[in-house]
């Protein structure tokens, strides 16, 4: 009877930390996604025809040099040109090409861009400022999606504290009161009980821990295949992540169990 209460206590706590892992990633996954969206805020310069190679190298320092301003790339007008066939599908004789020289320019926060804008507008090197304002607001509504998954997960993985600890805290009630009955004379029934879970405690933590790194990879790939657009933490990158949230909710529950109420117990 006490090796299944023992196997289902187990079973429960590696249960709950394959969930707290979940969540982990779920809020991991939503920065590191809010993130690359942030990269992809940019606006098109179109550039006067009579600028020498010189004039547009000292433009792109000045644009890099801007504290709001994150990179910039160089697009030359024949590579534009290229890009526009492409894109239509058809072939236009190169003498033909109406297209000028233009540099994208990839800054920090929407909130940046006014501030950018009134620079170049009084800059003679720049013809016409193209802004895709319709892409800027699908990507700032997809950052305020992943920011609210983010801190929703989050919330969930540190709610994942108290049925670890609740689990645990009982489970040692339990060993300590049969240690009472049998021996009520030894002072140390307590300790005993509290130090024949630990190893379990940790067991479980790290099976926990194993089922959910491939259950993780699995699925990323699925999701990949799916969803090619779709961007997830590796691996490699996520497991520091949920090693270290582990190790402290680890400490914190074990620590909980040592200041246990003597009418709790």
């Amino acid at each position: 009877m006490e090796r299944r209460k023992g196997a289902r206590t187990f079973i429960a706590l590696t249960l709950s930390f394959i969930i707290f892992n979940i969540f982990i990633s779920l809020s991991s996954n939503s920065y590191f996604i809010g993130k690359i969206l942030k990269s992809d805020y940019f606006f098109t310069i179109e550039l006067q025809n009579d600028n020498s190679k010189e004039k547009l190298q000292e433009f792109e320092k000045f644009l890099i040099e801007n504290e709001n301003v994150k990179g910039t790339r160089f697009l030359s007008k024949e590579e534009a040109f290229r890009n526009l066939q492409k894109e239509l599908e058809i072939v236009i004789p190169k003498s033909e090409n109406p297209l000028p020289n233009s540099i994208i320019v990839y800054f920090k926060d929407e909130k940046n861009l006014h501030a950018i804008q009134e620079l170049l507008d009084v800059n003679p090197m720049v013809r016409e400022i193209y802004i895709d304002s319709q892409f800027l607001q699908n990507t700032q509504r997809k950052i305020s999606a992943a920011n609210m998954s983010l801190f929703i997960c989050l919330a969930l993985s540190l709610g994942m504290y108290y049925p670890i600890t609740t689990i645990l805290r009982g489970v040692i009630i339990r060993d300590y009161m049969i240690f009472a009955i049998k021996a009520p004379q030894n002072r140390k029934n307590f300790s005993v009980a509290r130090n024949k879970n630990l190893i379990p405690f940790f067991g479980s933590a790290l099976v926990g821990g194993m089922i959910f790194f491939n259950i993780y990879v699995i699925l990323r790939e699925k999701y990949q295949q799916i969803l090619s657009t779709l961007i997830l933490q590796s691996f490699k990158q996520i497991i520091v992540i949920e090693i270290v949230a582990t190790l402290i909710l680890l400490f914190l529950a074990w620590k909980s169990t040592g200041k246990l109420k003597k009418d709790e117990v």
